[in-house]
């Protein structure tokens, strides 16, 4: 019998959901922080409004998370003007903050090994193009 799309799905996402989540509470982190982190290396100093975008959640869950990363020392916010003297808080990683999301982004690089060990770059290629076409079918 041939395997059904959503089944072999749902078990690799199980299959490296465990693995990262392991890893990622092996670093003191809640599921959603992570991704913030990982991000913000990338694009400090974004307001909460664009981090939200990127981070593809809800601004009120994003302020909810911050609010926790705040009180854990990874992350401070600096009050920036916004064209028309609107008024936002940039996002930008503390020292510790950075530290933690250099771990992140090692965890990240080792499960990205693991997942696509055996594949060759043209097998990779094809892969992530195949999951853009899958994102684009639903939506």
């Amino acid at each position: 019998m041939k395997e059904k799309f959503f089944l072999a799905l749902l078990e690799t996402q199980k299959a490296h959901w465990e693995l990262s989540r392991k890893g990622f509470q092996q670093l003191e982190l809640t599921d959603g922080q992570p991704k913030i982190l990982y991000i913000l290396l990338r694009i400090e100093g974004c307001v909460q409004k664009e981090l939200a975008e990127v981070c593809k959640i809800r601004p009120s869950t994003l302020t909810v998370a911050l609010e926790r990363m705040e009180k854990q020392g990874f992350i401070y916010k600096e009050e920036r003007k916004l064209l028309g003297g609107k008024r936002a808080y940039g996002i930008f990683l503390t020292e510790s903050g950075r530290r933690k999301a250099r771990q992140v982004e090692e965890l990240i690089e080792t499960l990205e090994k693991k997942s696509l060990s055996g594949f060759s770059e043209q097998e990779q290629d094809m892969l992530f193009s195949y999951l853009a076409r899958i994102r684009e079918n639903l939506k």
